[in-house]
């Protein structure tokens, strides 16, 4: 039997059972969405425990308020701007200083590069994307990971980083124009993965 892909409206009747107490709802949310949040998480900190503990954390606040939780339309957005928040605090009372947002600034975005089998692409032309795909600031990495690897739209991305949706989408728009001219050789023939 085949698996079937839930979307926005199947998460959200999930979502609206959960908050009525159904516990296979739960379940299911956490059992789906885990993964997603864990890469997430490991994109703020390298600390896997620490992101492991934020998941359990998220959700045990989330089963113990949940007469209490707002709606959703979208899920994923909602769970990865909490999991961000809880992260953040956990950073903030482990320093025990002001919290600032720009001293947890390090969103660790690896890319690979896959070709197709008769490897035309050369190694200087895969050097200088890998190069200039690093070279993006921790928040340039965070926003092509929430919009192409998240498929958030640009007023959640907004949100979630705490920018107007205008900006997220200049910025889309600036990193992809930067990066035009080194691809536009090579666009057919390679394959971005965010990990």
């Amino acid at each position: 039997m085949t698996k079937r892909i839930m979307d926005n409206d199947d998460w959200f009747h999930e979502w609206t059972s959960f908050k009525s107490g159904d516990m296979e709802s739960f379940r299911r949310i956490y059992d789906h969405f885990f993964n997603r949040l864990f890469q997430y998480g490991c994109k703020m900190t390298t600390d896997t425990e620490m992101v492991e503990d934020s998941i359990q954390e998220l959700f045990l606040a989330l089963y113990t308020k949940k007469e209490h939780l707002s709606d959703t339309d979208h899920l994923e957005f909602y769970l990865l701007k909490a999991l961000k928040l809880t992260i953040y605090g956990k950073m903030r009372k482990e320093k025990r200083i002001a919290f600032r947002k720009e001293d947890y600034d390090a969103f660790h975005l690896e890319f690979l590069i896959e070709t197709d089998e008769s490897g035309t692409i050369e190694q200087e032309k895969i050097d200088l994307i890998l190069r200039s795909l690093k070279e993006l600031s921790p928040l340039s990495r965070e926003i092509i990971y929430l919009r192409f690897y998240s498929d958030l739209s640009y007023e959640e991305i907004g949100r979630i980083l705490g920018i107007k949706a205008d900006s997220a989408k200049k910025q889309v728009y600036r990193i992809v124009s930067s990066l035009r001219f080194i691809l536009k050789d090579v666009m057919s023939q390679l394959l971005v993965i965010f990990h």
